[in-house]
């Protein structure tokens, strides 16, 4: 949403713009231009615990006489929030295809079309009758001392430029490309240009990050043949595991290049203009990778038979968390070789 609130200033630079965001996400928008005040919101998993949350919620802002409720990415609850600030303009969207905008008072444009996410979040804005053009991309925006943070905790970290970010993690398992792959690309990387790598994990992914260790040790008996080189090598991979979003920010400000899944930390490195290369699978990127690729390129493998989930005339995709039958072909096919010198052309190396 930070490149809808960038528009939302453009447009209206004298508005004060609050932000209603659950509390995870909310330190993105610390220090955001478009941001006069931020809501974070705790959402409950238990039903009447997150109705009651909302109703208070709804109470407290009612009590702002907001003149206009902008919903980007509605979900019910979230709808019903918006409609209960008493905002007599709401720009209401519900993703879905096939979804009526619930509570909204104005056409969103497009609906039903396919593209990109953060196009679908600014027909939101672009409802208001706010012209903002396609191709527009997310910004936190960092202070200076955070940006000189990041710095010091790659020095202090003992890594070596150039700096190589990994995003081992993903939403389901076939969103994933293989550890050992990963753990290739890092020690290649290392090798070829005297640098460094580090892993980002979440908090909740320390196996994830564990296994990764393992197969990096593995990796290394196979690629490396001298031992003392296998220990410069092995010191230069590192690992950065639940840091706060924020502080992971300025630390990927430094890096050159992350390579990772369909994920949360290719999103923030976008954001921080770090380029990225994107590994997808079993999604189609369209929709859910619309940055340019001369700074942020992908890798798909097209035209796969097993990609069966999509509904008629919406891109291929599949849903499954597990994949047997087709070996993960859609990630494996995804070669270590056609990474990394992807990697060489984005950083220009």
């Amino acid at each position: 949403m930070t490149a809808a609130l960038d528009a939302l200033r453009r447009a209206y630079p004298k508005a004060e713009i609050h932000v209603v965001v659950t509390s995870n996400w909310a330190p993105l928008l610390e220090n955001h231009p478009g941001v006069d005040k931020i809501w974070p919101y705790e959402r409950k998993k238990e039903t009447t615990a997150r109705a009651r949350a909302i109703a208070r919620l709804a109470f407290r802002l009612r009590k702002e006489s907001f003149d206009c409720a902008i919903n980007l990415h509605a979900s019910p609850s979230s709808s019903i929030l918006a409609f209960g600030t008493g905002a007599p303009v709401r720009s209401i969207h519900f993703h879905g295809h096939n979804h009526r905008n619930r509570y909204s008072t104005v056409d969103i444009p497009g609906k039903g079309a396919v593209k990109p996410i953060t196009e679908r979040d600014m027909d939101t804005i672009r409802a208001l009758d706010i012209y903002i053009p396609e191709g527009l991309t997310p910004r936190v925006y960092l202070d200076s001392a955070e940006f000189v943070r990041g710095e010091e905790y790659i020095f202090n970290m003992g890594l070596n430029n150039p700096v190589l970010a990994l995003g081992l993690g993903a939403s389901r398992p076939t969103k994933i490309w293989p550890l050992e792959r990963f753990a290739a690309l890092a020690i290649r990387w290392c090798d070829r240009t005297g640098g460094s790598a580090i892993s980002v994990v979440a908090g909740n992914e320390e196996a994830l990050n564990s296994d990764f260790n393992e197969a990096v040790d593995e990796q290394l008996e196979l690629i490396i043949e001298d031992s003392a080189r296998r220990k410069q090598l092995r010191d230069q991979i590192k690992n950065l595991v639940g840091i706060p979003i924020r502080h992971l920010a300025s630390v990927l400000r430094h890096c050159d290049v992350l390579v990772g899944n369909d994920s949360g930390p290719r999103h923030l490195a976008v954001s921080v203009q770090t380029p990225t290369i994107t590994l997808i699978g079993p999604e189609h990127p369209y929709e859910w990778h619309p940055y340019p690729t001369d700074i942020h390129p992908y890798m798909y493998i097209e035209n796969l038979a097993c990609r069966k989930d999509a509904a008629e005339g919406m891109p291929a995709w599949c849903g499954l968390e597990i994949c047997t039958v087709e070996r993960h072909q859609c990630m494996k096919q995804i070669k270590v070789d056609q990474v990394l010198e992807k990697c060489f052309q984005v950083t220009q190396l």
